[in-house]
């Protein structure tokens, strides 16, 4: 039995042994011309146009006609029945941890996104992640959890740094409200009293966090299939598994280590 990684039996399963499921069904209910534009198309451009993916999500190789792998034919069950398993995102998850976050942007768009998600519930939805363990699969490697930190800078107004200032005032019904303004003083060309920066991050972090996101989620699914799968193939045996889900925490460790080490220099 040979020993195998759950990633590496992935990406065998669906690059090679799954696109044989419905490979067979070329000529099946399509016209003799049909069928002969499949092929000159697959002969000029290496690929088949409008071919339908069969249940595990790849298109049917044009050239295979064999039945897959049984093992192969499991892996592709185990993963398809993620699509009824529900995920979630903690309280508190920080996708972060090695960016400085002085002003508390970066933990605040996090707290938007995750709202999102939770409102929504596409990202975290066992169907996304049946796509996103297939799509990693075969393509052969996991979401990119990399991302450049940021930069923090103040909002400006014409391309000066602004002010800002809380007034409160009275609606009609005679309750009070608090609104911001304008907190810089035209006449006296300076803040007025109370007035207040603010800071905005340089660049959008909806996609980075929605990575993390989808990172920890491939992690958990892979660990699922992993546990689903063992001591059940027959040509396979899965190595054990242990999640890497926040490797972005090695990178804050390297980067704290580092500056300990300049400042004893």
């Amino acid at each position: 039995m040979k020993a195998v990684t759950i990633e590496k039996l992935l990406i065998w399963a669906f690059t090679q042994e799954l696109p044989k499921v419905g490979s067979g069904d070329l000529g099946v209910g399509i016209g003799l011309s049909s069928a002969w534009a499949m092929t000159r198309d697959f002969a000029v451009l290496g690929t088949l146009i409008d071919r339908s993916p069969n249940i595990y999500g790849v298109v049917p190789d044009f050239l295979e006609y064999g039945e897959p792998h049984p093992d192969a034919l499991a892996a592709g069950a185990a993963v398809r029945a993620i699509a009824e398993m529900t995920f979630s995102i903690p309280d508190g998850w920080q996708p972060f941890p090695e960016w400085p976050d002085e002003h508390g942007l970066i933990a605040s768009e996090v707290a938007r996104v995750v709202e999102e998600q939770r409102l929504k519930g596409d990202r975290v939805s066992g169907r996304y992640v049946v796509a996103l363990v297939t799509g990693s699969a075969i393509l052969g490697f996991g979401p990119d959890w990399r991302a450049d930190m940021p930069r923090t800078q103040m909002v400006k107004h014409a391309g000066k740094e602004a002010w800002f200032v809380t007034r409160k005032a009275r609606d009609a019904f005679g309750r009070v409200y608090e609104y911001e303004t304008d907190g810089f003083d035209r006449r006296k060309q300076r803040p007025v009293k109370g007035a207040y920066r603010k800071y905005t991050l340089s660049d959008p972090i909806r996609g980075a966090i929605l990575s993390r996101l989808e990172w920890e989620l491939w992690q958990d699914a892979l660990s699922y299939l992993a546990r689903s799968l063992a001591n059940r193939l027959e040509g396979h045996a899965i190595a054990p598994f242990v999640p890497d889900r926040h490797p972005w925490r090695r990178r804050a460790r390297s980067a704290n280590s580092s500056q300990g080490f300049d400042m004893a220099g």
